[in-house]
This record gives C-alpha cells, sequence and structure tokens, in this order.
C-alpha cells in the first residue's frame, strides 16, 4: 500500500566529499576475539534467539525517572555487555552474555564486573559469563544456555 510518500531517504550520500569531521568508520563492530565467539553463538543459538551485539546497559535495565540523572542512572548510561539474546518474535531478553579476557583480571574491572552482576541480577536478567578463549566449541556454547536458561521465568 503506498501512501505516496517516500518511505526511505538517503542522508549522506557524500561519499567523495572530504571529511569535515574527524571520525571514520570502524571496519567491525566487534574485535578478533569477539567475532571468534559470535561465530560459535550463532551457530550455537542464531537460530533460536536474536542477537543483540553490545547492546547499552541501559536498554536491558532501568532505574525510576527521578533516579536517572543522578548516580544509578549514569551508572548504567554509557556502559554495554558484549552479546544479548533475545526472544525473535518478541524481543524478549532472554540472556546477556559477557566475554571474559584478561581485562576482566584488573581491579577496576572487577569492581565494573560486580556491579553487572548485581544490577542485572536485581533488574531479573540472567547474565552468562564466558571465558575468552582463541576458539568456542557452538555445541558447549548451546548447553551451557540451555542450562542456564532451563530453570528461568518466561
Amino acid at each position: 500500500m503506498s501512501t505516496g510518500r517516500r518511505l526511505f531517504t538517503r542522508t549522506n550520500h557524500h561519499h567523495g566529499a572530504p571529511a569535515r569531521l574527524p571520525y571514520r568508520r570502524r571496519s567491525s563492530l566487534l574485535s578478533e576475539g569477539e567475532q571468534c565467539f559470535y561465530r560459535a553463538l550463532f551457530a550455537a543459538v542464531g537460530h533460536t534467539y536474536g542477537i543483540s551485539l553490545k547492546t547499552r546497559l541501559a536498554d536491558l535495565i532501568k532505574c525510576p525517572d527521578r533516579l536517572w540523572n543522578g548516580t544509578p542512572g549514569r551508572r548504567v548510561a554509557q556502559k554495554h555487555v558484549d552479546f544479548v539474546l533475545y526472544d525473535l518474535k518478541t524481543a524478549r531478553i532472554i540472556a546477556a552474555i559477557e566475554l571474559d579476557d584478561r581485562s576482566h583480571q584488573r581491579p577496576e574491572r572487577q569492581v565494573r564486573d560486580a556491579f553487572f552482576d548485581e544490577a542485572l541480577s536485581a533488574a531479573g536478567v540472567l547474565l552468562l559469563r564466558v571465558r575468552a578463549s582463541s576458539q568456542y566449541n557452538p555445541y558447549a556454547i548451546r548447553r551451557y544456555i540451555e542450562l542456564a536458561t532451563s530453570h528461568r521465568p518466561r
């Protein structure tokens, strides 16, 4: 059904024009390590769940409006989780996934991780942690997710 109006418009037609701003496109949304895990995660559950990449914590959990401009809101506004599994039909959040590389051993990162654990738990969002590796087994990932989500309310 057409209304006579254009539904889609390109806004950045000037591919050859010199850039006035210092920004450049990244080659990928994911680092090499994240890409390796993503491929295995997609093989494991990509036909069962949607997979969101680098989702803001504030898109997964919320705090009361009166607290949004205070510490509780600021603590979630600029942080993200590595991956989110969601229901393909309803977009209901199934689980957040953090890929823990060596940086998660640093004291300041452990404080951040503890906050993620507590905040997501308080909001009722399942957080799965996966130790970073050079290779992953899709079957093991699928089994881990099945076990972790099997006792969760729908």
